[in-house]
């Protein structure tokens, strides 16, 4: 949402592979305004940088603020440090003077600087808790921007910029909707619809399409093999990463994230039907965040289960803390290495005899733990090939997102 006109309303925008298709009007119909700023990946973000009254666009890369008070394609007109990998950046008038300032939230502590700029944060404090969808807004129309957080289907605002309890509360929406405030742009993606209440055992299509998938939780003695040979025949695929997977490995998981869309997939592999709700939520919560501190990368809205172990609680709970349950058509069983009676072709003929438009391939990065063997990570070329050999194509799960 942004005042792109200066006229005093805020209308609506969207951002696809960096291009902003922008809007006048609170209605549907063509953008009155194309602009190529940014690229897929970055994170936009929106605020009167100059407070001239227009809203102007942004997108943040890692650290990096990259900003425009022009609606026009062209370089960034200011740059700014600010932040840590894997912080949310939100944007608002913290003060009150008509200029957007920038910001971060780490957790539950918001750290806010009164301009578009680097240096230390000018104001600090907590609000909301690690997981939660930070949002920002006028929520009283005093000229200040407010805080606040979305929490599956309920919104906690507060007027003030400190901490204490929300100054009001309310539902709307449901679990997994993307939130939307007047001061930031979308802050963590939407869970798609066919994952509400729900999860894919195929990709939610009729086209002849594979997605191959890579689960990270024991070692990673597969890795460099399974990355190299999808480099080296430009094939897309989808990994889910445990949290402690992630900070035993975390060269890895960055040089994952930075080619693949990396999922979660819990902090240490329990069977989440045991668990209490406050034990999936910290499962859920604290991968995503080493997950996020870590590569820079939100697995949003990615999720699978360990094991597969589900019910109707656990998706509805991991749907609020917005994600969606990724499972597959059909497991290649390489993790039972030879002592468990497979090997490189049993696993890759498991695959393709399978196939089916939208299969989604369960396969792992590490080796048996005690033979050794990294099937997956051997039949992976000759699984390319024989998918390719039979007319279909290979895609990301962000394809269908």
């Amino acid at each position: 949402m942004g005042d792109w006109d200066g006229n005093g309303t805020a209308t609506p925008g969207v951002v696809r592979d960096g291009v902003w298709y922008l809007r006048n009007t609170l209605g549907g119909g063509a953008a009155d305004r194309t602009v190529a700023f940014g690229r897929a990946g970055d994170v936009p973000v929106v605020g009167d940088w100059d407070g001239n009254g227009t809203t102007g666009i942004g997108i943040v890369r890692g650290t990096t603020w990259h900003l425009r008070n022009a609606l026009t394609s062209g370089p960034a007109q200011l740059t700014a440090s600010y932040g840590r990998l894997g912080d949310v950046p939100v944007a608002g008038d913290w003060d009150g003077n008509g200029t957007t300032g920038i910001g971060v939230v780490r957790g539950a502590t918001w750290l806010l600087r009164q301009l578009p700029s680097g240096g230390a944060a000018q104001l600090t404090f907590n609000y909301g808790r690690a997981g939660d969808v930070p949002v920002t807004g006028d929520w009283d129309g005093n000229g200040t921007t407010g805080a606040g957080v979305l929490r599956g289907d309920t919104w906690l605002l507060t007027d003030r910029l400190s901490a204490g309890p929300a100054t009001r509360t309310f539902t709307f929406g449901t679990c997994g909707d993307a939130g939307l405030s007047t001061s930031s742009a979308v802050t963590a993606p939407a869970v798609p619809g066919s994952l509400r209440a729900n999860e894919w055992t195929t990709l939610p299509t009729g086209s002849r399409v594979v997605a191959l998938t890579f689960d990270a939780g024991g070692n990673a003695q597969g890795l460099p093999s399974i990355l190299d040979t999808l480099a080296r025949t430009n094939t897309p695929a989808t990994f889910f990463l445990t949290g402690a997977w992630t900070l035993q490995n975390p060269a890895l998981a960055r040089q994952v994230a930075a080619r693949y869309p990396a999922g979660n997939h819990s902090v240490n592999h329990p069977d989440f039907t045991t668990l209490s709700d406050a034990a999936v939520r910290d499962q859920v919560v604290g991968a995503h965040q080493t997950i996020r501190t870590t590569t820079g990368a939100d697995p949003r809205p990615w999720f699978r289960f360990p094991f597969g172990a589900r019910d109707s609680r656990t998706i509805g709970l991991v749907n609020c803390l917005g994600y969606g349950s990724v499972r597959w058509t059909v497991d290649s069983l390489g993790w039972q290495g030879t002592s468990g009676g497979q090997s490189t072709t049993s696993v890759r003929q498991r695959v393709v005899n399978a196939l089916t438009p939208g299969e989604i391939v369960l396969m792992h990065v590490g080796s048996h733990p005690t033979d050794g063997s990294t099937l997956d990570a051997a039949a992976l070329a000759g699984i390319i090939s024989d998918i390719r050999a039979r007319g279909y194509q290979f895609v990301t799960l962000e394809a269908f997102g």
